[in-house]
């Protein structure tokens, strides 16, 4: 392989091969935003595994996993962009480095405003539909493929600006919904790295969490 990533040597784990990158803002006073959702995912996983972060020094969180799948077991690393979502592809690309592996190595989580809070959408590739954080990742590395699960946090408030939308909290009366995404991405990532994305992508991109909101926001 020649160009930008063959110059890539790694560093620390000779094992991962997979990275898994939840977008969101560092920050306590972001983390029930909507923008955050990615780094929700990302949280419950290593919850659930019982993992602890480390800091890269640089631009990212970071911790290292293995994972039982259907073909025995991968070595992943789970990360959390400390750059803020503008500049998440500092840290994708920092992160790619470390482990000598490929844009078609990363899964990104992320937010999506055009999809209604409830819809999970996984795609080998895309465009990054205005997601600042999405671009600035196909901007670092420079404009290569990579696959993305795209979370709902629609339909987007009348008369409220699209970048004041995303960094207000989840209401009180959504949290079912999310909660139940999250807990979905962790079986969905679970059978992404199985390595067969198309039948991933069929089993989960019909799924509808979509729910009836009542009551006021909270």
């Amino acid at each position: 392989m020649t160009g930008f990533f063959s110059k890539f040597k790694r560093s620390y784990s000779d094992k991962v091969q997979k990275v898994i990158i939840g977008l969101g803002n560092p920050g306590r006073q972001y983390e029930k935003n909507r923008h955050n959702f990615g780094f929700m995912v990302i949280d419950q996983i290593a919850e659930s595994k019982q993992m602890t972060f480390r800091s890269s020094g640089k631009s990212y969180l970071w911790s290292e996993t293995t994972m039982s799948i259907n073909e025995g077991n991968i070595d992943i690393c789970l990360c959390k962009p400390i750059t803020y979502m503008n500049n998440s592809g500092v840290a994708a690309r920092h992160i790619l480095s470390r482990y000598n592996l490929m844009p078609e190595d990363l899964l990104v989580i992320y937010d999506d405003i055009d999809l209604p809070l409830g819809k999970i959408r996984l795609r080998k590739q895309g465009s990054s539909g205005g997601h600042k954080g999405i671009q600035s990742i196909t901007n670092q590395l420079q404009n290569k493929p990579f696959p993305r699960l795209r979370l709902g946090i629609g339909p987007q408030d009348d008369g409220v600006p699209a970048e004041d939308f995303v960094l207000d909290n989840f209401r009180t009366n959504e949290l079912k919904t999310v909660k139940k995404v999250i807990d979905k991405n962790v079986e969905i990532i679970h059978d992404y790295l199985s390595g067969d994305v198309e039948r991933t992508m069929n089993k989960y991109n019909s799924l509808d969490f979509t729910e009836s909101i009542i009551g006021d926001a909270a």
